[in-house]
């Protein structure tokens, strides 16, 4: 019979130490790999492109028929569509954060005409004013989004650098930065903006020149509610 010497007895006892350790580690693969994933599902987006007038587009060629707007019909937020060409609605543009309204602006108006753009003067509330005149989608009471509605078309599913934007709905996204109408309630000087490489928001100066999406919110339409007999 082979002597059992306690050398022996060691090397057993390190053997059983190390396959214990490996078994801890694989035990947390074992038990992720049971049941559900942990990464959660995509948000769906439910949307409707519209015309210029306001008509539904089918959304089978944008390149032949583009649409001008999208209505969101989970936010009943409606959303404009940027184009490749020169000119007001322009993807490239750039403007300033600016609103001379003591009421809305933080207590702090921003600066005109700071950024780089065609079509108006390059700050935000120039945009604004004049993207009403030009009726987008038959509509002239289009805004800068709050912090919370811009938020609404974030897609997560998309990994930096983006454009963490639905390109089924907007085919012309640019992974810049956007404005909100959100002041910075410690910087009145600053204002929130989602930044659509990493699909995330931060506080920049408002004297910056970054991109503008404007929005409306879609009246809702009244509930048909059935009788009773």
């Amino acid at each position: 019979m082979k002597k059992v010497t306690n050398k022996s007895i060691r090397t057993r006892s390190s053997i059983l130490s190390c396959k214990g350790i490996a078994l801890l580690l694989l035990c947390p693969l074992i038990i992720a790999g049971c049941g559900d994933k942990l990464t959660p599902a995509p948000f769906v987006f439910d949307m409707t492109r519209l015309n210029q007038d306001g008509s539904v587009n089918d959304g089978s060629d944008y390149a032949k028929r583009p649409w001008a707007c999208v209505r969101d019909n989970q936010s009943n937020l409606i959303w404009e569509v940027k184009k490749s060409e020169q000119g007001l609605q322009n993807i490239n543009n750039t403007y300033s954060w600016y609103d001379p309204d003591q009421q809305t602006n933080g207590s702090w108006a921003g600066k005109a005409n700071a950024g780089a753009c065609t079509g108006s003067d390059c700050d935000t509330a120039a945009y604004i004013k004049a993207l009403n005149a030009k009726k987008l989608c038959g509509l002239n009471d289009w805004y800068l989004p709050s912090r919370f509605e811009l938020n609404t078309i974030v897609d997560t599913s998309i990994l930096f650098p983006g454009p963490t934007l639905p390109k089924a709905y907007f085919p012309e996204s640019l992974a810049g930065k956007y404005w909100t109408d959100t002041t910075f309630r410690t910087r009145r000087a600053g204002a929130w903006i989602w930044s659509f490489d990493a699909g995330s928001d931060t506080v920049v100066e408002k004297s910056e020149a970054h991109s503008i999406r404007l929005t409306h919110v879609a009246p809702k339409k009244p509930e048909v509610k059935t009788v009773q007999k």
